[in-house]
């Protein structure tokens, strides 16, 4: 039996985003995304270099505040039945900066539908604000 390694929710989300991997940008579609980490879909053929560290920039709505996320790619998943193909990139989160924690926070929950985050992913999140702050060790 496999154990989940999450410590994050992960919440299905339908949006566009801009993806930056070694000086080219892709538009993407957002299938979901956590506190950690976002899956992605290239509508694109070219060859994407996935050693490289990724800018990912998500805005909700045109009120909504732009929110830049910063990672690495951690699984690529080819759809050849897609027309045109298409491929799905998993990435994992390495930096937030903190005024977009605070926004991507309230994505999250506003797209949850939950009142609130369950209390583990809570401390998690302050903890990374925490970490996050000047002279912070």
């Amino acid at each position: 039996m496999s154990k989940e390694k999450r410590q994050f929710q992960r919440l299905a989300i339908d949006m566009n985003g801009l993806l930056n991997i070694a000086e080219h940008t892709f538009k993407v579609r957002v299938l979901d995304l956590s506190l950690q980490g976002v899956r992605v879909r290239v509508d694109s053929d070219s060859a994407l270099d996935i050693s490289q560290p990724l800018t990912l920039t998500i805005q909700a709505n045109a009120d909504s505040p732009t929110i830049t996320l910063f990672g690495q790619i951690t699984h690529v998943q080819h759809e050849a039945e897609r027309t045109p193909a298409a491929t799905v990139l998993g990435m994992q989160l390495t930096h937030i900066p903190l005024e977009d924690l605070g926004a991507l926070r309230r994505l999250l929950l506003l797209n949850s539908g939950e009142q609130d985050m369950d209390t583990n992913e809570l401390m998690i999140l302050l903890d990374r604000i925490a970490d996050a702050l000047p002279g912070a060790s």
